[in-house]
């Protein structure tokens, strides 16, 4: 019977702990500042890298911090993202935590509660489209037949992003070869010289353009490097 009453005795006693614990955890647990994921809600969400960041949470968070500027992101520049983000790194905390709390901790309709009680526009910026695996593999497809569109892919960041509006880098490529789009468009490209190097690459004859593959070994940094220097 002793050992019965030291069981339930140390029963009560492992409930009793625990049951303090979970309070203690609640009462003292140091709250996660918002901030970071309604910044996130503010930017394009595509994860392009251009940044320089692996995606647009890192980034989110390094602006929270106030370790990098608000500016890095651009794609948003054409979505009006820094202007939101700006707002968002500036608010007193109390409003954010508020907005937050509102929102049901809902990243985009606490930036929506926050823009509007700002008298800024409160729409998130339209994310581009990425397109499908079906169509990624359609206009890889026709990169075959057409040995200039395959050059500028090979010096596109392919990361299939959308902000282009073409259906992924393969597409952009086929109208940046026969002149529909202008490689301005690649806004990921811009820290990697894709304007520069397009431009080179469309006044090449396709006797060159045969002679950067073949000495390439179709290794992109090689392609670069030959185009760059020889162009």
């Amino acid at each position: 019977m002793t050992m019965v009453y030291s069981i339930a005795l140390l029963g009560l006693l492992g409930l009793a702990a625990g049951t303090f614990l979970a309070f203690a955890a609640e009462k003292f647990a140091v709250k996660a500042d918002p901030r970071e994921k309604i910044i996130e809600a503010c930017l394009p969400g595509i994860n392009c890298g251009a940044c320089g960041f692996p995606g647009c949470s890192g980034l989110a968070k390094s602006i929270a911090k106030g370790d990098v500027d608000f500016e890095l992101c651009l794609p948003g520049k054409r979505s009006g993202a820094p202007e939101k983000v700006k707002l968002i790194v500036n608010m007193d905390q109390s409003r954010i935590d508020d907005a937050w709390e509102k929102s049901g901790e809902n990243p985009e309709r606490a930036m929506e509660i926050l823009l509007e009680s700002s008298g800024s526009p409160k729409a998130q910026p339209k994310k581009p489209s990425k397109p499908t695996r079906d169509e990624v593999l359609h206009y890889e497809g026709e990169l075959k037949t057409d040995d200039r569109a395959r050059l500028i892919f090979n010096i596109l960041p392919k990361i299939d992003c959308g902000v282009c509006g073409s259906p992924g880098c393969a597409a952009f490529a086929l109208e940046v070869a026969s002149k529909n789009k202008t490689a301005d468009k690649c806004v990921p490209g811009k820290r990697k010289d894709v304007e520069k190097l397009t431009s080179k690459i469309l006044e090449m004859s396709e006797t060159d353009i045969k002679k950067v593959f073949a000495e390439a070994n179709n290794d992109t940094e090689n392609i670069r490097e030959i185009i760059d220097r020889r162009f």
